[in-house]
């Protein structure tokens, strides 16, 4: 099956989400400002969570986003001890946050002299190759991820099923040519997904939507897993994507990635106390 690719953007034009990506910055930052690992922000009196942190972000530092606040701190926490990570794993790969698996804490206000509590880092700790360091953001726009099921057919993610029939043409023709043509040389942007693993991966690179965001389209590998819950279905919002897989590079996505979904009426409110985190780290 050969795919162009100007042909499956144009299609999908209508699923257009507005994000901000976020990439790491080798400049420090302070215990109050965006970044990945090191200290983090903790008012005086407060309990640090027994869990690893992963990442905040300070809206006041973001580009406007539609929906998203405009200021207040946004942290988040994981459980990456290596016992207690494989025991939730084994539950499946969905958890809301009451599950005791990761915590997200919100600060509508975060002074500028914040003070700093330290990263506890477990002894036996998953393997999460975890950036450290600010964040650079950069506001962006991205169509609906297009994945891959275990079954061989292609998803779509959460709410964005209808471009089912816009796409269907598209392969329906792709297969006809190449029953007519099976001598076909390789041309620029065109995907050979039957013949050519690294077209393969090139594909899923171009419309996986990988990589540290606020917004958007979340990544996805082998289909919706909200799809499997129905009250999963809710969280229709990607809040926050900590996504481990390397950029530019097709043929290393099996890196973790953790998506974190919030009901659309909480966020506009404010409310981070109910949140649901997929995780996936393969194909």
């Amino acid at each position: 099956m050969r795919l162009e690719k100007e042909k499956l953007i144009a299609a999908c034009q209508e699923s257009l989400l507005p994000c901000v990506r976020i990439t790491p910055s080798q400049e420090n930052a302070g215990p109050a400002d965006s970044k990945f690992g090191g200290d983090f922000y903790l008012p005086a009196g407060a309990e640090p969570p027994e869990m690893e942190f992963l990442a905040q972000v300070n809206f006041s530092q973001v580009p406007r986003l539609e929906g998203f606040p405009d200021k207040g701190l946004l942290q988040f926490f994981l459980c990456t001890d290596e016992d207690r990570f494989e025991s939730f794993y084994e539950d499946g790969c969905a958890w809301k946050q009451d599950a005791g698996f990761f915590q997200v804490r919100w600060y509508p206000e975060a002074p500028e002299d914040a003070p700093a509590c330290v990263n506890a880092v477990p002894e036996k700790r998953w393997h999460l190759d975890s950036p450290k360091g600010g964040m650079n953001f950069e506001p962006s726009e991205e169509i609906a991820t297009i994945s891959v099921r275990e079954d061989g057919g292609f998803a779509f993610d959460l709410g964005f099923e209808f471009l089912e029939d816009a796409l269907t043409p598209i392969f329906q023709a792709a297969w006809e040519e190449d029953d007519d043509d099976e001598d076909r040389e390789e041309e620029e942007g065109v995907y050979d997904l039957e013949n050519s693993c690294e077209d393969t991966d090139q594909f899923f690179c171009d419309f996986g939507n990988w990589g540290f965001k606020l917004g958007g389209h979340p990544s996805l590998r082998q289909g919706e897993f909200r799809l499997e819950e129905e009250d999963h279905q809710a969280y229709s919002a990607l809040l926050f994507q900590y996504d481990l897989t390397p950029p530019h590079d097709p043929g290393c996505q099996e890196e973790d990635t953790f998506c974190f979904f919030i009901k659309p009426g909480d966020l506009r409110g404010c409310r981070f106390d109910d949140i649901l985190m997929i995780h996936h780290n393969c194909f």
